[in-house]
């Protein structure tokens, strides 16, 4: 809608236009502000005395409708955000961070996504008990562990919000002090929701792990095993991409400080 009135009157203004000063600016946004907040209906006797103000309040009131409906356009002209579904919900898997925080002694809290992975795994693979939680760890809101039941495992990750899956994967394997094996990989979701896994046995020497896939960096989530001389390693993260297999890059640092860096394709062989 155009205000003929408003650009008619500003046509018989004559005086240059001017940028108002810091300090003008200033002063028009405090008296918006009494004015937007003052909200008692005013007697007759003040009506009059404050006539010509009130015609400026009725004009700053207008500008203020005016910046107020320009910011609404702008949000509706943003385009909305890709959305998705899968087993994590989008939200959950927008929370993601490439380093994950220790939840190793999370057992004990009854945090729900725990609860969660322990009874979904226990259902999954027909056995009882607790099971031995492994690589327990979290990123944003979403735990992710590896449960084991006798000679069952699974991968599981949960969200806060009460999403999750749990994939069966086989055992750790042995291999070299130095070595690494990718044993379970996959994603899951789209659009948003859609996320990558991998799960892979690792050496006694391998300290650290850091995952290069489809542009992203995660730091691996890296346990030993107990009384064995391998352990676990764990990762996830979002992606986008239409191809469920790793392409990118391993980098293995060892306990005495030396890396070397893995490609991906030459796991799966």
């Amino acid at each position: 809608m155009k205000h003929d009135l408003l650009f008619r009157l500003a046509e018989l203004d004559t005086a240059p236009h001017t940028e108002l000063s810091t300090a003008e600016l200033d002063r028009r946004e405090r008296l918006l502000h009494t004015v937007l907040s003052d909200t008692e209906q005013p007697s007759r006797s003040v009506v009059t005395a404050l006539r010509r103000p009130l015609v400026r309040r009725v004009a700053f009131t207008m500008a203020g409708a005016l910046a107020a409906s320009a910011a609404l356009l702008a949000v509706a002209a943003d385009p909305p955000r890709q959305g998705g579904s899968g087993p994590l919900s989008a939200p959950e898997v927008a929370t993601w961070t490439r380093t994950a925080g220790d939840l190793i002694d999370a057992s004990s809290t009854g945090s729900s996504p725990l609860v969660w992975c322990v009874k979904e795994t226990k259902g999954a693979s027909g056995e009882g008990g607790p099971g031995e939680l492994g690589n327990v760890d979290i990123r944003g809101t979403v735990a992710s562990m590896i449960v084991t039941r006798h000679s069952h495992a699974a991968y599981c990750l949960a969200g806060s919000d009460g999403s999750g899956v749990a994939v069966a994967i086989g055992p750790a394997v042995e291999v070299p002090a130095d070595g690494i094996t990718l044993d379970a990989q996959g994603a899951r979701g789209s659009g948003s929701a859609r996320f990558h896994y991998a799960v892979g046995s690792m050496g006694s020497d391998v300290k650290e792990i850091t995952v290069r896939d489809h542009g992203r960096t995660v730091h691996a989530t890296v346990r030993q095993i107990r009384t064995l001389p391998y352990g676990r390693w764990t990762a996830w993260w979002p992606d986008s991409d239409y191809r469920d297999l790793l392409t990118g890059t391993l980098t293995l640092t060892l306990v005495d400080g030396t890396t070397r860096t893995v490609d991906a394709d030459s796991l799966t062989k």
